[in-house]
């Protein structure tokens, strides 16, 4: 079985979301609901396919729409040059995290 690997490096905290929010339906207001989401990566370096699951630890705070990034968790070492080394590619986690808890909240299909 694969190991997983840490990095201690965190993304951007503390992002505020642009869409409108019900309290009542992640728990009490200022309390924080403790997620993670799996990211499967494939990516092509020197021609070589490196392929791995990313695991994003985060806070979702429903009162100002903020999360917290706790930590990311790497099933193959070699993605993290590839995915903390790129601002574009922590944009778009960043991005995908916050249309999945949209989604997840109101139950659109963005």
């Amino acid at each position: 079985m694969a190991g997983v690997y840490r990095n201690d490096s965190k993304m951007a905290e503390n992002h505020n979301s642009a869409y409108c929010k019900d309290e009542h339906l992640f728990g009490d207001r200022g309390e924080p609901l403790r997620l993670s989401h799996l990211i499967a990566f494939n990516v092509i370096e020197d021609a070589e396919h490196i392929t791995g699951i990313l695991t994003v630890e985060f806070d979702y705070y429903s009162d100002d729409d903020s999360i917290k990034y706790r930590d990311m968790h790497y099933s193959n070492p070699r993605l993290i040059k590839h995915i903390e080394g790129n601002p574009t590619v922590m944009k778009n986690i960043d991005a995908y995290l916050r249309k999945n808890l949209l989604e997840s909240e109101y139950g659109l299909k963005l």
